[in-house]
């Protein structure tokens, strides 16, 4: 009899800890977000300050650059403020109103007051099922920038490392088209009676990508390292261009697009064409799992530093990020956004495209690095600044995460090599 009331005991004991542990991840962990959910109306009485800390003219710049995306769309396109839709003729024309507005060079005061007038606001916010748990900044701002490579249209034993153009088996699966609910409703029928959760009708399911075999299905496309250690491209005539690094090869595909300058002179500016579809992980995260560097160490340039101290190590920490870059040789010098326009340093950002409206004018408040004339980080200044929303990334997902991009020059390199700052993020609708 002790035996079974031991075991008994046990029990509740479990069933216990298993509640508790349940009971606090449900209430500490964010609600999900839907689209309509990831923007909050700021009233007016409580704008922040809309101060700018960048020049007129590079604002003026990126917003002509917009306008070129928001000219091709079509006047029956529309684009979802959270629960807010707002069509592309409104977006337009507030923006051209902007754009002359700002060619008066107004002060700080009459650009606010205009804003103000012209717009709403719209905050990305966190939703926590106890108030007292939301952070007061809870968006997270990393940098990028485009790098400068040295390549060859021909490869030799210097440049041996190719970039690929997308392949022609790689394809993209809608899975949102497909009544993917009935068959949740089929498997898992329980689903439906829990107290709390997504409701099965509100379900969204990605697209995923895949390589589309010859009998018709599709399976997962090849990783990293059967691409770059298996040759499996090899003999697909997809090579773009040579490099002589491997690890610039690498990184390039984390920033997305760069600067070729080639061995006979020339230089070709190269951009994000596709990725294999699998999922983003970081080699930052894998040295502080492994103890090799401590989370308050991980930077670009110090991940780097001990790749280059650590070459043997190579193949072993890149295998650990699958995800991987195709590329596409970009029709002009600059880089360009998603939505094929050029990107503006200090003035464009990336952004989570499920969720915010490609093209929107956006407020930023974070804090950018400070460095001595040697190149060391020395402190951090207050960032407050307008902004446009004219790209997006792989590791760029949900409502609390902006890439920054920082420009082309050994200034952005440095910023977007430690930028991991948290901060708040607004967006301006039309009225």
């Amino acid at each position: 009899m002790w035996f079974r009331r031991r075991y008994a005991v046990l029990g509740v004991f479990c069933l216990f800890l298993f509640s508790f542990f349940a009971l606090y991840s449900y209430v500490t962990t964010p609600e999900p977000i839907r689209v309509e959910d990831a923007l909050q109306m700021v009233p007016e009485s409580r704008w922040p300050e809309l101060g700018d800390d960048l020049d007129l003219q590079s604002l003026s710049l990126a917003l002509e650059r917009n306008l070129v995306y928001l000219n091709k769309l079509s006047g029956k396109k529309t684009f979802s403020y959270g629960a807010q839709v707002v069509s592309a003729a409104k977006v337009l024309a507030a923006q051209v109103e902007l754009v002359d507005f700002i060619k008066q060079n107004p002060s700080a005061p009459e650009l606010e007051l205009f804003l103000k007038e012209k717009f709403k606001l719209l905050e990305s916010v966190e939703r926590r099922r106890l108030p007292w748990r939301k952070t007061e900044n809870p968006v997270l701002f990393t940098g990028y920038y485009v790098p400068t490579l040295r390549g060859a249209r021909q490869p030799d034993e210097n440049y041996r490392y190719p970039l690929y153009k997308k392949p022609t088996d790689l394809v993209t699966v809608d899975l949102d088209k497909f009544d993917l609910q009935r068959w949740v409703r089929k498997l898992w029928p329980w689903l439906a009676n829990l107290p709390f959760g997504p409701r099965l009708e509100a379900l969204r399911f990605p697209g995923v990508r895949g390589r589309l075999l010859a009998s018709g299905k599709v399976v997962p496309y090849h990783t990293r390292a059967e691409i770059d250690y298996e040759g499996k491209l090899q003999e697909d005539n997809l090579e773009l261009v040579w490099v002589d690094d491997e690890i610039d090869r690498f990184f390039l595909q984390i920033q997305g697009s760069g600067l070729v300058r080639l061995a006979d002179g020339q230089t070709m500016m190269v951009g994000y064409a596709a990725a294999n579809g699998h999922p983003y992980s970081s080699i930052g995260g894998w040295l502080i799992r492994q103890g090799l560097m401590k989370r308050e160490e991980v930077s670009m340039p110090l991940i780097r530093a001990w790749i280059k101290k650590n070459p043997e190590r190579i193949k072993e920490i890149f295998r650990v990020n699958s995800s991987y870059v195709f590329f596409r040789e970009l029709p002009t010098p600059e880089a360009l956004g998603c939505y094929n326009v050029p990107i503006t340093g200090g003035r464009s950002i990336a952004t989570d495209r499920k969720l915010f409206p490609g093209g929107a004018l956006a407020l930023i408040m974070t804090e950018l690095p400070i460095f001595s004339l040697a190149g060391e980080l020395t402190d951090w200044r207050p960032c407050r600044r307008l902004v446009l929303n004219q790209d997006t990334g792989g590791a760029i997902k949900g409502p609390h995460r902006v890439d920054l991009y920082c420009g082309d020059d050994k200034p952005a390199e440095l910023t977007a090599g430690v930028m991991k700052q948290p901060g708040r993020l607004f967006f301006f609708v039309p009225r």
